[in-house]
């Protein structure tokens, strides 16, 4: 009944708004006059539309309404039923989208094939038909709906879904296996004058996926030979520069497997980035590139190039003073860090709208501009904490903004008042934090506690838990580090205890996975069990070096070293640390490959000289190390 009311009140409208005729003798003499059969053939089309047009708005909006009450499963229905009367596509994806939202991924094929079967040309059908595949894991089955998306869209449109196409394959687990089934549909493109700069490109990033590093250079500097699309495939970069990024990413991940294409690549990266045309985007991503690397005297040389081109660039002025600050070059980074100040203050307080319109990156850059500013000034604090001047230091904290970015600011300065070896001012920063709220109490307790297992002092970091958790027993923040304190003080039962609550309020955080996966490997405990619970932090984290590393010591636990290799090369270039060295050589030193191995050690050595991890590792394989060591560790990080 009510569907029928709301109809009828929609034809009402429709023949209201029509030319008043009925107002005129000659309005009543139409009306009246006989129709012929074509005219009233013509009245029935325009009638249906009406109706039509107007179950199809019905639908829509009974579709909306039961996704916003939580009912997604009847929003599916209403919104197909207003895709199939329509046959727009808008709604087959919208209808697409709300099966996805009620986790019922064969509802969102089967719309997808309604989709293709009234529209067989739209690429967009072909497109979300491959994201679900890739979202159900069917790998397989997505050669198929990414070949007939490229050959359905044209001009711009199939430029964009080529650049895409690494970023669909992104998170699968075999990357060599997803480019087996890319390689054959990508490739004619490649050969395309019009595609061949992108194409090349997408290939290049998922040949270095896959760990084919050859073939990704290759393929990058095939793309040098083609010409860029019009279209800005790029946020801030022109397409030209888009290669650069590419050959970045490359000299990071085949700097140990591959450093002759590590080298080549980089040359690749320096002659885009210090081109007489090159934006400063490019310049400082490369700079970045060599601080990732560790060649820190190099990414000072580019910062100096790409100042000397725009003495105006604030994030430049701020990354070179954060680079010379850790490397203790005090006055220096002192100067640039107040040059940057001296620039922020001529540009607007928050940028505004870009010039093309893009209101997405014009808040990313008006975030990037607030988190800049707050680690400038929380580096000028740590200038005056160096020069013994708290006063000084406290003045900079407060001009932090907002409230809580100052809050997080004061927590950093106590980290690194810590790292100083100022344990005692470390501690008087962190209680000396707000606690008006539960959430200021949160933090204050975590740094707190974060600080006391630092210093050993376990028992103390328990009882400042165990009274946190006592007010919020469901808060997995803090169950979190308990059980972390409870697994430093030896006591696992506990430990695992508070983890598996943890999981239980988190299902959908990998941290707890990951912690107890990697307790249990490290203990050489239950590995099958330990590595199901990496696998699962795994799926909701696949780029988390942690995580890769967790998963290359349980393969080394199982026996497994050529996987565990692989896994802790991909954790060291995602996230280079002393532990994951150590981790990583040792792999290498039980296959032999001792010279490698010792290499690794070196580099974690220049990452953390006192990581317990890796010292007792040298220690335990009898390496020597070529410069002397701390013969007393602090305590690891991990997990």
């Amino acid at each position: 009944m009510q569907r029928f009311t709301i109809l009828a009140l929609s034809l009402t409208a429709a023949l209201a708004t029509a030319p008043a005729l009925a107002a005129t003798s000659e309005g009543i003499e139409a009306i009246n006059a006989p129709r012929s059969a074509a005219q009233q053939a013509a009245d029935r089309t325009a009638l249906q539309a009406i109706i039509e047009n107007s179950t199809a708005l019905y639908d829509t909006l009974a579709g909306e309404l039961y996704v916003q009450h939580n009912n997604p499963s009847r929003g599916f229905i209403y919104l197909m039923d207003a895709a199939r009367r329509t046959q727009d596509g808008r709604l087959y994806a919208r209808a697409v989208e709300i099966a996805l939202q009620g986790r019922a991924p064969d509802a969102a094929l089967t719309a997808i094939r309604s989709w293709q079967s009234a529209l067989p040309d739209d690429p967009n059908a072909d497109t979300y038909q491959l994201q679900v595949l890739l979202l159900l894991e069917r790998i397989e089955e997505t050669a198929d709906p990414l070949r007939q998306a490229l050959a359905h869209a044209s001009g711009d449109k199939r430029q964009t879904l080529i650049h895409n196409i690494p970023g669909y394959y992104l998170n699968v687990q075999d990357h060599q296996r997803a480019l087996g089934i890319v390689r054959e549909p990508l490739q004619p493109y490649v050969s395309q004058p019009d595609t061949a700069f992108v194409a090349a490109l997408a290939m290049a990033r998922m040949q270095m996926l896959a760990r084919d590093f050859d073939g990704s250079l290759q393929m990058l500097e095939r793309s040098q030979q083609a010409t860029p699309p019009q279209l800005s495939l790029g946020s801030l970069l022109s397409n030209r520069e888009l290669p650069a990024l590419v050959a970045m990413d490359l000299m990071r991940a085949a700097r140990q497997e591959q450093p002759d294409v590590a080298r080549r690549a980089e040359t690749l990266a320096r002659k885009l980035a210090t081109a007489p045309h090159a934006t400063r985007e490019i310049g400082l991503a490369y700079a970045k590139t060599l601080i990732e690397i560790r060649r820190h005297d190099d990414a000072l040389k580019q910062l100096g190039l790409v100042l000397r081109k725009h003495p105006d660039y604030a994030m430049a002025w701020m990354l070179q003073g954060g680079l010379q600050l850790q490397e203790q070059q005090w006055a220096a980074a002192e100067q640039s860090l107040q040059q940057y100040f001296r620039v922020r203050k001529a540009e607007d307080p928050v940028p505004g709208p870009r010039e093309d319109g893009n209101i997405a990156l014009s808040i990313l850059q008006a975030n990037l501009t607030v988190s800049s500013d707050m680690q400038a000034n929380i580096m000028m604090a740590e200038i005056a904490d160096h020069k013994n001047d708290p006063t000084a230091a406290a003045r900079w904290l407060e001009r932090v903004q907002p409230e809580s970015a100052r809050h997080a600011a004061m927590v950093q300065r106590a980290e690194t008042l810590n790292s100083q070896g100022k344990y005692d001012l470390a501690l008087q920063q962190i209680r000396a934090l707000p606690s008006d709220t539960d959430e200021q109490r949160h933090v204050r307790h975590l740094a707190e506690v974060q600080l006391l297992d630092r210093a050993g002092r376990h028992a103390e970091a328990l009882a400042v838990l165990d009274a946190s958790i006592s007010r919020t027993p469901d808060n997995a923040e803090l169950l979190y580090a308990r059980g972390m304190t409870h697994e430093r003080m030896d006591n696992f039962p506990a430990a695992e205890q508070d983890l598996r609550k943890v999981m239980a309020l988190r299902p959908d955080s990998p941290n707890a996975f990951n912690a107890l996966g990697y307790t249990l490997a490290d203990r050489n405990q239950r590995l099958p069990e330990a590595r199901e619970l990496i696998s699962k932090a795994l799926a909701l984290s696949p780029d988390s070096g942690a995580i890769q590393d967790s998963m290359g010591w349980v393969e080394y636990r199982l026996g497994n070293l050529k996987e565990a290799r692989r896994w802790l090369e991909k954790a060291f270039v995602a996230e280079p640390q002393a532990e994951v060295a150590a981790h990583l050589a040792e792999v290498l030193w039980q296959l032999g490959e001792r010279e490698q191995a010792g290499k690794i050690l070196e580099e974690g050595l220049v990452l953390d000289r006192n990581d317990t991890v890796l010292l007792e590792t040298m220690q335990r394989l009898g390496y020597t190390p070529r410069a002397a060591t701390p013969t007393a560790p602090a305590s690891s990080t991990r997990p």
